[in-house]
């Protein structure tokens, strides 16, 4: 039986994991390090980063690297960092979001844009700026969100983002395909993070998820930061242009059960 390193194998690999420090980031960073690849965390909390940094396997030249991806400058520097101290990149896994459900009539202008600003123009211009620097047989993943795809009332901020997310995901993976680079995506289904904490508080909402979920229950970050290590590894080799839906069978309970979450 292959053990937890060897089924996606990764050694000699340089993956940059951002939003790092949380969540599904951290626990993708974690995963990969676990496979053997030398991981480059980043986020904007120099902290939390430092704090997952330090649960990873020593020795193998991970790196926590604080940036601020809303700034232009910032993920330029990161690039000319990552260029010059990291060599050429095998794997790009794009998990830094904001997540801010409102009414749709509530949703402000500056709202919309930071939503945006995060879920979509970063990780566009991080891509972006780091492809040069990518090795040939790269892996790019970018972590959508099955709201990008399944309607839900007080998303309309949020699934905008992701369903734009997905669509750069496909576009790319045909525009990047002819230089060695594949790209795919993961939409997570409904996720125990710090992220929706807040909701899964209220009164009867995890109940309301878990009814309306084939799996009966909510994700773990690790079960994403499986999916993304299988796309990342040379098991995904042949997969390209593909968000890969991690979601506990939601969509298809909630069109069949009508028991939305």
């Amino acid at each position: 039986m292959s053990d937890h390193r060897t089924l996606h194998d990764l050694t000699g690999r340089t993956v940059l994991v951002t939003g790092a420090s949380s969540g599904i980031g951290a626990a993708t960073a974690r995963r990969l390090a676990a496979a053997g690849a030398r991981v480059l965390l980043v986020a904007r909390d120099a902290q939390r980063l430092d704090e997952v940094l330090g649960g990873l396997r020593a020795g193998s030249g991970h790196r926590a690297l604080r940036a601020e991806l809303t700034d232009d400058g910032e993920v330029a520097a990161l690039a000319e960092r990552v260029a010059a101290e990291a060599g050429p990149l095998d794997g790009l896994v794009q998990c830094a979001g904001v997540f801010a459900p409102k009414p749709f009539e509530q949703i402000s202008a500056a709202e919309l844009d930071r939503t945006w600003a995060v879920n979509v123009r970063a990780p566009f211009l991080l891509a972006q700026a780091l492809v040069p620097v990518m090795a040939k047989r790269a892996a790019m993943v970018f972590v959508s969100s099955v709201s990008g795809h399944v309607p839900m009332a007080h998303q309309a901020a949020y699934g905008t983002t992701k369903s734009a997310v997905d669509g750069l995901t496909r576009t790319l993976a045909v525009e990047l395909a002819p230089r060695g680079i594949r790209v795919n995506g993961v939409a997570p289904g409904f996720t125990a993070t710090a992220m929706n904490e807040h909701l899964r508080r209220e009164e009867g909402r995890v109940e309301r998820i878990e009814g309306a979920t084939l799996a009966a229950r909510l994700g773990r970050p690790e079960e994403i930061a499986e999916a993304i290590a299988y796309l990342v590894s040379d098991a995904g080799a042949f997969v390209y242009g593909q968000v890969l839906n991690v979601d506990g069978g939601y969509p298809v309970s909630h069109i069949q059960t009508r028991r939305p979450a």
